[in-house]
């Protein structure tokens, strides 16, 4: 089988429809569009993000497109973490394609598994959301990177939701979830919430720059150990 053949069994495998990023074959010919959207990733004027010799891990990392990100740009040793067997194992085989070394994927709930190892940066690019966030899973994520990272987090969200429209509940209900939310106007900010989260041993260094609609686009946050 040719290594365009493999990408493409790769794609079949995984499914179009779990499948977040695009990806290309050996010949730049598109065989997935993905369903996430480049500008939920990380902000490309973040010029100061630097990779060189650390150990990075990538949470939620789905075919790798992040961990190899981080690979390509220096990282010593990339792992990419996801709780979906079937995108871990295309993950694996795309590594092989390549032949890329220094990067391990490894299937791992890391909301509800204690981390086995940690690394210079955690990264976690595209991954909270509205259907993370409304069945409870929001602190044990951030948990999750937290305890994985030694000194930086790299993180892209949403800043702030609506919480009747993008959640589905009442906001008494939210709160039986997250009692520390605070909601103005029916708003939940989830950059206060994440900030206020780590406040006792972070502080962040880089925050995007506000986009057109907060409730709808993703911006990027990084933070450093204190």
């Amino acid at each position: 089988m040719t290594p365009n053949a493999e990408i493409s069994k790769i794609v079949e495998e995984v499914g179009q429809d779990i499948i977040w990023r695009p990806l290309y074959d050996f010949e730049r010919n598109k065989l997935s569009s993905g369903v996430g959207h480049d500008i939920d990733g990380i902000d490309p004027e973040f010029t100061d993000l630097d990779f060189k010799g650390k150990t990075v891990c990538d949470l939620g990392c789905n075919l790798g497109h992040f961990t190899f990100y981080a690979h390509e740009r220096g990282a010593k040793k990339v792992v990419g973490y996801d709780m979906e067997p079937k995108v871990i194992k295309g993950a694996r085989k795309l590594a092989a394609l390549y032949d890329i070394k220094g990067v391990e994927f490894e299937t791992c709930n890391f909301a509800s598994e204690p981390a086995t190892q940690t690394f210079d940066m955690g990264m976690l690019i595209d991954i909270l959301g509205k259907i993370n966030i409304s069945s409870g899973f929001l602190i044990p994520i951030l948990k999750g990177l937290e305890s994985r990272s030694k000194s930086e987090m790299l993180l892209t969200f949403r800043p702030i939701y609506l919480v009747e429209r993008h959640f589905g509940m009442s906001e008494r209900d939210f709160l039986k979830l997250y009692p520390q939310a605070d909601i103005k106007n029916g708003f939940f900010n989830l950059l206060d919430f994440t900030q206020n989260l780590f406040s006792e041993k972070w502080t962040v260094t880089y925050l995007s720059k506000e986009l057109p609609d907060d409730s709808q686009y993703k911006r990027t946050v990084h933070f450093a150990r204190k």
